[in-house]
C-alpha cells in the first residue's frame, strides 16, 4: 500500500450516506494542521517576549530608604533626606553614599519615584506610639536638586505633591535625562518656621521608621 491518503475505504456508513475517504477526510484536517502551526509561532512570540520582559527587569535600578537611627528637627528651608539603607541595587549606574544622602548617576534616562514624610513629635507626650498631630499643620513639599543647588532661585529637577507635616506623604515621580553623568539629592521643606517638626523620629528602640524613599530604574 502507498499509505492511507490514497487508499478509499468504501461501502455505506452506519448513517446510511456515503464513507468519506481518507483522501477528504485530509481536506478538513489541513486547517487544523494550519491552527497548530499558528499556535506554535505564538508561543514563540510569547517566549520571546517573556525573555524580553527580563532582560528589561535586568536593567540598572535601586532602592533607597531613609530609617531613623537618631530623633532628628527639622531645620529652616529645604532639609537634606539622609537616605541611609540600600534596599535593592542592580548594576552600576546608580550609586547612593550613605554617609551624605547624595545619589550619583551615570548618565542616561532615567524613572525617578519618591515619597518623603515629615511629622510632628512631642518628646514627652508621644511615647506610646501616637503622634501629636497639628490642627493647622505646615504645608510643606519634596523635590529633586543637585547638591549645592538648594536655593529658592534654583529650579528643582522634579517637584513632589503638596503635603503636610502631619505625616502627609508628598509624592514624587518623574522621567529625567542627563547627558552626563551627575549627582541627585532628594530634599523636603515646610516653610521658615518649623518648630516641632521632625524628619526623623527614633522611639521604641527601633531605627525602622521609614521617612522617605528613593525608587531609581535606568530606561536607557
Amino acid at each position: 500500500m502507498n499509505g492511507t491518503e490514497n487508499c478509499e475505504i468504501t461501502g455505506p456508513s452506519r448513517s446510511g450516506g456515503t464513507r468519506r475517504t481518507a483522501h477528504d477526510r485530509g481536506g478538513w484536517l489541513k486547517p487544523l494542521s494550519t491552527f497548530r502551526a499558528l499556535g506554535l509561532v505564538l508561543l514563540a512570540a510569547m517566549s520571546a517576549l517573556s525573555s524580553g520582559t527580563a532582560g528589561a527587569l535586568a536593567a540598572d535600578y535601586a532602592v533607597y530608604e531613609e530609617h531613623s537611627p537618631e530623633t532628628k528637627p527639622m531645620q529652616p528651608g529645604a532639609n537634606l533626606r539622609a537616605l541611609n539603607r540600600v534596599i535593592t541595587q542592580m548594576g552600576d549606574a546608580i550609586h547612593l553614599d550613605t554617609e551624605t544622602g547624595i545619589v550619583s548617576l551615570k548618565a542616561g534616562t532615567y524613572r525617578i519615584s519618591g515619597v518623603s514624610v515629615l511629622t510632628y513629635f512631642d518628646a514627652q507626650a508621644d511615647t506610646d506610639g501616637r503622634v501629636s498631630a497639628e490642627a493647622r499643620p505646615n504645608a510643606s513639599y519634596a523635590m529633586l536638586l543637585h547638591p549645592g543647588a538648594a536655593s529658592r532661585d534654583v529650579e528643582p529637577l522634579a517637584l513632589g505633591t503638596v503635603s503636610t507635616a502631619n505625616m502627609d506623604p508628598s509624592l514624587l515621580d518623574a522621567i529625567l535625562t542627563f547627558d552626563a553623568d551627575t549627582q541627585i539629592m532628594l530634599m523636603h521643606q515646610a516653610g521658615r518656621d518649623v518648630g516641632g517638626i521632625y524628619l526623623q523620629v527614633y522611639v521604641d528602640g527601633s531605627d525602622k521608621h521609614v521617612m522617605a524613599r528613593l525608587v531609581i530604574q535606568k530606561l536607557d
